[in-house]
């Protein structure tokens, strides 16, 4: 099985809102963010990060059923978002093989690009442990990691570069993959950000 950590347990300090919650369409941003990874059919858990705000973003996500969705609540959320990652790890499944890691704020990522992280990473003649989805060179979400990383993971320490760290440790098992879709390059993190999202998904 493969699983998917949302994280949304962020304070949207430079946002200045709480960005999860933010209108996308006749849903929200974490709804989107969470749907997508739902909605694949080789996810069969996923797992979504709160922290601040925990209880608003809850009652959000409540509001409909998803029975692979389970949330965590992640205490230490101030020390930044990896220790966001620590708490999705340590409420996966134990029987899984992989686990996406993906951040709350990127509504325009889609099930297709999880399916396709899949298909590539089912379909390598050499087992790699990462996948990173590239859009014009540039690194995006969601990121693949294969299971027996978790252990690796939940051990480093708060003061080094987090999964950055894992991927550089690792590169001999990276594969790289190049995508169309420049949503999982956009994030949320400013009111200028979500402006221009939501001018693009008005453009579709």
């Amino acid at each position: 099985m493969i699983a998917a950590i949302i994280l949304a347990a962020g304070e949207s300090t430079r946002m200045g809102t709480l960005k999860q919650i933010l209108p996308w369409g006749e849903a929200t941003v974490i709804e989107a963010s969470v749907d997508a990874a739902c909605d694949s059919p080789g996810i069969g858990q996923v797992v979504t990060v709160l922290g601040h705000e925990a209880d608003r973003v809850r009652a959000v996500l409540d509001k409909k059923s998803r029975p692979k969705l389970s949330l965590a609540l992640n205490p230490d959320y101030k020390l930044g978002m990896f220790s966001s990652v620590k708490a999705g790890i340590a409420s996966l499944d134990p029987g899984i093989e992989a686990f996406f890691i993906a951040p709350g704020d990127q509504p325009e990522i889609r099930r297709e690009e999880y399916d396709k992280i899949i298909e590539i990473f089912r379909g390598q003649r050499q087992p790699r442990d990462i996948v990173i989805p590239v859009y014009q060179g540039r690194g995006g979400h969601p990121t693949l990691f294969r299971a027996s990383l978790c252990s690796e993971i939940l051990g480093m320490p708060y003061d080094g570069n987090g999964l950055r760290d894992v991927i550089r440790k690792h590169e001999a098992k990276v594969v790289r993959v190049n995508m169309e879709h420049p949503g999982i390059i956009h994030d949320l993190d400013t009111k200028e950000d979500y402006r221009q999202a939501m001018t693009r998904r008005s453009g579709k």
